[in-house]
């Protein structure tokens, strides 16, 4: 693992060599606003099995990934009003939606990712990070990269959410597949994973994880 320390008066230098290495289908440990996560090019099958591999994952589990916008949202799942309305609150931040996968997407020979993404659900899962390195390295890729926190699959090997590159290093240290760089930028706030919702074109949802937003504040907004 190579660890790229992040500098902001670097910034631009660090999210090109990113940018590059992920083209090139390499997997990064990047810093969110939650915790580290594991990044690669979803378009690229090299990366993807490579991803699989360190996750110790298979494709029966769903794959989030982080976009840049709500433009961006929308190129890939069904948006619909009370989507728009809880992410023009709550995003950049820590809450994922989850939603049904654009038909026009799906059929796109550039997104054979939202198959195995989608684990059998026909829905995808995806942010808006209030952190700007991964906003500045998906906008630079222009395409989506990964969501998952940067640690090997919990349940085979005890693996616990990232807050640093020790943290990432200690836990991959034992492992035979590995991430290829990680943006080291710095020991993390620890907070909890993003709040995970499913809306449904009714305004019903249902919380399928909670984390720092509250079921309260998201019935606010989606209410009004």
């Amino acid at each position: 693992m190579i660890s790229l320390e992040y500098k902001k008066k670097h910034h631009q230098k660090i999210i090109h060599a990113v940018t590059l290495a992920l083209e090139h289908g390499k997997v990064v440990a990047y810093p969110t606003d939650t915790s580290y996560g594991l990044a690669v090019d979803p378009t690229n099958p090299v990366a993807l099995r490579k991803f699989y591999k360190i996750k110790e994952r298979t494709t029966k589990k769903p794959v989030h990934i982080v976009v840049a916008s709500i433009a961006q949202a929308k190129k890939y799942v069904v948006w619909n009003k009370f989507a728009q309305k809880v992410a023009s609150k709550f995003w950049p931040g820590q809450l994922s939606l989850v939603l049904p996968i654009n038909t026009l997407a799906f059929e796109s020979k550039h997104n054979g990712f939202l198959k195995s993404f989608s684990a059998g659900t026909g829905t995808l899962g995806l942010r808006v990070p209030k952190n700007q390195i991964a906003l500045d390295i998906v906008k630079s890729l222009k395409r989506p990269i990964t969501a998952t926190s940067a640690n090997p699959s919990a349940h085979l090997s005890g693996g616990y959410d990232s807050y640093s590159a020790e943290d990432i290093i200690k836990q991959f240290s034992k492992q035979k597949h590995k991430p290829d760089i990680i943006i080291d930028a710095g020991r993390l706030a620890k907070r909890k994973p993003s709040t995970l919702i499913k809306i449904n074109d009714d305004g019903t949802f249902e919380v399928l994880r909670i984390g720092p937003i509250t079921e309260k504040q998201i019935r606010s907004m989606i209410q009004k």
